[in-house]
């Protein structure tokens, strides 16, 4: 698998495995809004491709103090083959590179397979904090 910077043409194709791996979507998943992300961190949004096939994805943030991981997705036909570490090595390497040393990712509670994914390669569960959200509209 190579991984490589997301592009903004990939849109469709990103979008798509994003749905078929179950991922909540919603309105800061639009074309705008993805746009939007990709070209403050473009470095952090990545995909993984195999015979120019996207088969991966993550979206990195950076807000000037704290990293962030966003909707990694690797399309059902690939996972379990490593692809999911490969990209997220690949994102860790990059956020060190930006000097980041704090980074946080939202996981539904109910996403057990993916919190234990994420426990494996070296992430822990915060029982200390709430998460909370404001939507303006």
């Amino acid at each position: 698998m190579i991984i490589k910077n997301f592009d903004i043409e990939m849109y469709e194709e990103v979008y798509t495995i994003w749905k078929r791996t179950g991922l909540s979507l919603g309105s800061s998943d639009t074309l705008e809004q993805v746009e939007r992300i990709q070209k403050k961190n473009p470095e952090l949004f990545l995909v993984g491709v195999i015979n120019d096939e996207v088969v991966a994805v993550v979206m990195g943030a950076f807000d000037g103090r704290r990293g962030y991981v966003h909707h990694l997705a690797v399309i059902p036909e690939h996972q379990r083959k490593g692809y999911g570490i490969l990209i997220m090595e690949e994102l860790h390497k990059r956020f060190k590179n930006k000097n980041i040393h704090k980074i946080h990712l939202f996981i539904e509670k109910n996403n057990e397979s993916i919190i234990k994914f994420y426990k494996k390669i070296g992430w822990f569960v915060r029982s200390d904090l709430e998460m909370m959200s404001y939507v303006p509209e």
